[in-house]
C-alpha cells in the first residue's frame, strides 16, 4: 500500500501545473498581464512558461525524468514568487503575500521531487529495473 502513496502525491501535485500550464496556450493575451513589464515580449514569456509547466507537469505525473520536472517546475515557481507576486507584497491586501507563500511552498514539493524522485510506481523506477 505505501507504493501508492508518491503516486497519489505526484498526481495531487502536477494536476495544477498541466491545468494552468494548458490555459497559458488557451489565454495568452490575458496571461500576459501576469508578465512584469520590465521583461520584452510578454507572449514570448507566457509560451516559456506554459511550456514549462506542462512539461514539468507531465513529467512529475508519469515519473518520467521526474527529476528534472521538479527543477523545472521549482524554477518556474520561484521565479514566480520573486518576480511576479513580491513586489506586489506590501499594503492592505494580504493576497499577493499568500500566493508568494502557495508558490514558494509548492516550490519546496518540486524540490523535494527532484532530489528523492518520483517513487516506486512511475517510468523513472521501470525504466531503472530494465
Amino acid at each position: 500500500m505505501q507504493q501508492y502513496i508518491p503516486l497519489i502525491g505526484r498526481i495531487l501535485f502536477s494536476m495544477i501545473f498541466i491545468m494552468v500550464g494548458f490555459m497559458h496556450f488557451m489565454d495568452v493575451e490575458g496571461m500576459s498581464m501576469m508578465v512584469p513589464s520590465f521583461l520584452p515580449a510578454p507572449a514570448f514569456f507566457v509560451y516559456l512558461t506554459g511550456l514549462m509547466l506542462v512539461a514539468g507537469g507531465f513529467s512529475v505525473l508519469l515519473g518520467y525524468k521526474a527529476k528534472i520536472g521538479g527543477l523545472i517546475l521549482a524554477a518556474f515557481l520561484m521565479s514566480t514568487s520573486l518576480l511576479v507576486f513580491l513586489p506586489q507584497v506590501g499594503g492592505d491586501d494580504p493576497t499577493p503575500m499568500m500566493m508568494m507563500l502557495k508558490d514558494m511552498s509548492m516550490a519546496g514539493g518540486a524540490l523535494l521531487i527532484s532530489y528523492f524522485g518520483a517513487g516506486p510506481i512511475s517510468m523513472d523506477a521501470k525504466n531503472a529495473v530494465s
